[in-house]
């Protein structure tokens, strides 16, 4: 199958835009109530089974509890991680950035603090609207205005999300190619659809894993609600201060995590794929552009 890139171009980048944007609701239509208990795992610092169990004690109606942020925030995101990805990617000056690795790295820098200023506010909001202490006091997601009357507040855990966002973006495109090359070559579409989940998999689990202590911290900041301002450095030592300085209670969660980081980015990189393909196909593009 050929590769949606050969028939690029550069003006007609919005094919990138809207699949991320539909690869991120599948994504988080599939993936939320995991998520959710790893959450709870990140911000009480327990076991799997203990987690699941206050999910569960919660009902079903608290399970989804939060889940219109991260729709609009994870499909955001995504949309705009691949689109502006390849916006950057391409719209840098060859004279002067010539090398495709490097290119690569400053596209991939450049889209994860694009992302960290659109993405705090909906992780800030989602943190909270998931942390068992303001179950009674937040009452949905228009009631956030009320309890976050500032843009600090609003955006607090930003440093701690640029670091993540532009490590996991630099290693994910860098090795994307790479390893789908590296891949059995697909006779189908469902061959096709399998090497795309396989690398989106294999990528977004290794990059979480790695991250995984990063989101600790981010998921300390942003479950509290006061005017105090916390750097990241000083949230870490807290956080570890809290768990005995034990460095492996930092990975609670990390299991159940990378299980959903594969799910997730499998799903992310093959819809994101198919769309491409679905748009990129002579037929659509005869019609669209």
């Amino acid at each position: 199958m050929a590769s949606w890139r050969q028939s690029a171009n550069t003006c007609h980048l919005w094919p990138s835009y809207t699949s991320g944007l539909i690869a991120g609701m599948v994504n988080v239509a599939s993936t939320f109530p995991i998520n959710k208990v790893i959450f709870r795992q990140q911000i009480n610092g327990v076991r799997f089974y203990d987690a699941v169990k206050q999910v569960h004690k919660e009902g079903l109606l608290m399970l989804y509890r939060g889940m219109a942020l991260p729709l609009c925030q994870k499909s955001v995101q995504v949309g705009l991680m691949y689109g502006l990805f390849e916006t950057f990617y391409k719209g840098l000056p060859t004279g002067i950035i010539a090398d495709h690795t490097c290119r690569t790295i400053v596209a991939a820098t450049l889209t994860g603090i694009s992302e960290a200023f659109v993405a705090t506010p909906f992780e800030r909001g989602q943190s909270l609207l998931q942390t068992p202490a303001f179950h009674g006091k937040i009452k949905n997601t228009l009631d956030l205005r009320h309890h976050l009357t500032s843009v600090r507040q609003w955006y607090r855990g930003l440093g701690a999300i640029l670091l993540r966002n532009c490590s996991t973006n630099c290693l994910f495109f860098l090795f994307r190619t790479p390893l789908r090359n590296a891949l059995p070559s697909p006779q189908s579409r469902k061959g096709q659809f399998a090497v795309d989940f396989t690398c989106g998999a294999c990528l977004g689990g290794a990059n979480s894993t790695l991250i995984y202590p990063v989101n600790v911290v981010k998921s300390y900041q942003q479950k509290q609600i006061s005017s105090s301002r916390e750097s990241f450095f000083s949230s870490c030592k807290t956080v570890l201060k809290e768990r005995n300085y034990k460095v492996r209670k930092l990975y609670y969660g990390v299991q159940l995590n990378f299980t959903r980081a594969l799910i997730s980015w499998g799903i992310i990189n093959a819809t994101y794929e198919t769309c491409m393909t679905v748009f990129n196909s002579q037929t659509i593009r005869k019609h669209l552009y």
